[in-house]
């Protein structure tokens, strides 16, 4: 803004060199809300290329990631499989992003510290029994009975070896003699089958191939745990579960009886920076996998908000509190990325925006009407020397022409124009006060700031 001393250059639109100083400030200030607003909120694209670590080949983990892999592919997201050893080897590539690794399922007991702060849980997806098959004939009532058999307890490093190998330390049985054999999966339950072991333990979904042979298979017993209470009260992520007698086949009648059994959770784990849209298609995945019912679980029962040692991804607890989002229930997956995308481009574009284009109009008016006004204060104090006769007469009447000069030099907008000539108009009154001191003057000698007042 420049002061009365000084020479009035101002544009086209009536601003003057600071007015528009101050309008690009506001506004390099609005782009840069807007960019920290966006920079805050913006994620990028989700990927459309996935890789899951899953476990055996010939294990339930990779069957249901194999269903999972079809699900996916409908919304163009490819699923990549990537065979493990089991949830042991699966946490260790979640945990060091291995291999790109950002999702698989993992049985509960494993956790360790620190996995809060890399991982989370998309919740619990199906029950995993310890499943403890011998051949016919062996009297197998609790885990010490299994001394001096050959067992066979998972390949080593796999979750279901870890599990094993604490139910028996807390039995006494740290030591097997003979050790227990390094194999799992179908190749278990065919050395079961021809005789070369007494025992094959899995810790395996129902749907798992080595525990779906051995259901059906002649001369092999499901061992019922006769103090399946008592191992849920010693190791809390243990349930208590029941096959009910002919479950498994009523024309058949497999099992003859009911089996007492104990079970973990399985979980979808994913590193914690996985997008929140691909959650969303992760459990819609596993809804549609898991969501039947089965001989270990009821129809909606998973998947579940169940994280066990985990914490809850955010994104997943909102999935299981409402549902997908109303944009997944009727929208193509990435139709609802892209809008999504945009909706997070715009918020903060309105959200400065909206203000902005409130202030602006304002703050432009007021501009105008003070490079008006800001005179009035110096023909008023010109007004009151002349009414009370001090001063030099010529020496105010210079100072009068003067601002008359830089008025008619103003360029204000035809909007304004009103005002302009109110002003010159206050102008030709003091000058008038200024030549007919004596009030000889045919106009009324009115003081210029009451007008002002008036007119504003």
């Amino acid at each position: 803004m420049s002061t009365p001393n000084e020479p009035d250059r101002s544009d086209s639109h009536g601003l003057t060199r600071r007015d528009r100083v101050i309008l690009y400030a506001v506004l390099l200030v609005a782009l840069g809300l807007v960019v920290a607003l966006i920079a805050a909120f913006w994620q990028p694209a989700p990927p459309r290329r996935v890789v899951m670590s899953t476990g055996p080949q010939d294990g339930a983990y990779h069957a249901i990631a194999r269903q999972y892999q079809t699900i996916l592919a409908r919304s163009g997201v490819e699923l990549v499989l990537l065979p493990s050893t089991g949830a042991p080897q699966n946490l260790e590539r979640l945990r060091s992003g291995k291999d790109g690794v950002t999702v698989a399922l993992v049985q509960g007991g494993l956790v360790q510290a620190g996995d809060e702060e890399r991982l989370v849980s998309l919740g619990a997806m199906f029950y995993e029994p310890v499943w403890l098959f011998s051949r016919a004939g062996l009297e197998l009532d609790q885990f010490k009975s299994m001394a001096g058999k050959r067992v066979a307890a998972g390949v080593d490093g796999s979750g279901t070896q870890q599990v094993v190998r604490m139910l028996l330390e807390r039995h006494g049985l740290a030591e097997m003699n003979p050790p227990l054999v390094g194999v799992g999966g179908l190749a278990a339950a065919q050395a079961l089958q021809a005789g070369e072991l007494d025992v094959a333990v899995f810790v395996a979904a129902a749907e798992a191939p080595a525990v779906q042979q051995l259901l059906r298979a002649p001369g092999i017993t499901l061992w019922s745990a006769r103090r399946a209470e008592a191992f849920s009260r010693q190791f809390p992520a243990l349930s208590v579960l029941s096959i009910p007698e002919g479950a498994v086949d009523l024309g058949r009648n497999i099992p003859d009886h009911e089996v007492r059994m104990i079970a973990l959770k399985a979980n979808l784990l994913a590193r914690r920076d996985i997008h929140p849209v691909l959650v969303d298609l992760l459990l819609d995945a596993a809804r549609e996998v898991h969501g039947g019912g089965s001989i270990l679980r009821r129809p909606g029962e998973f998947p579940a908000a169940d994280s066990g040692e985990y914490t809850l991804a955010d994104d997943a607890e909102r999935f299981y509190k409402s549902g997908p989002s109303a944009l997944r229930r009727y929208l193509p997956y990435w139709t609802v990325v892209w809008i999504q995308r945009l909706i997070f481009l715009g918020l903060p574009i309105l959200a400065v925006g909206i203000p902005l284009a409130r202030l602006l109009p304002g703050a432009y008016r007021w501009s105008m009407r003070r490079r008006i006004y800001r005179w009035y204060g110096e023909l008023s104090f010109i007004e009151q020397a002349v009414r009370r006769g001090q001063g030099d007469r010529a020496a105010q009447l210079r100072r009068l022409e003067a601002i008359e000069s830089r008025i008619n030099a103003m360029k204000l907008p035809l909007a304004y124009a009103s005002e302009a000539y109110t002003l010159r108009a206050h102008v030709l009154m003091v000058r008038d006060l200024l030549v007919h001191p004596d009030g000889s003057t045919p106009r009324e000698a009115r003081p210029a700031a009451a007008v002002a007042r008036r007119d504003n």
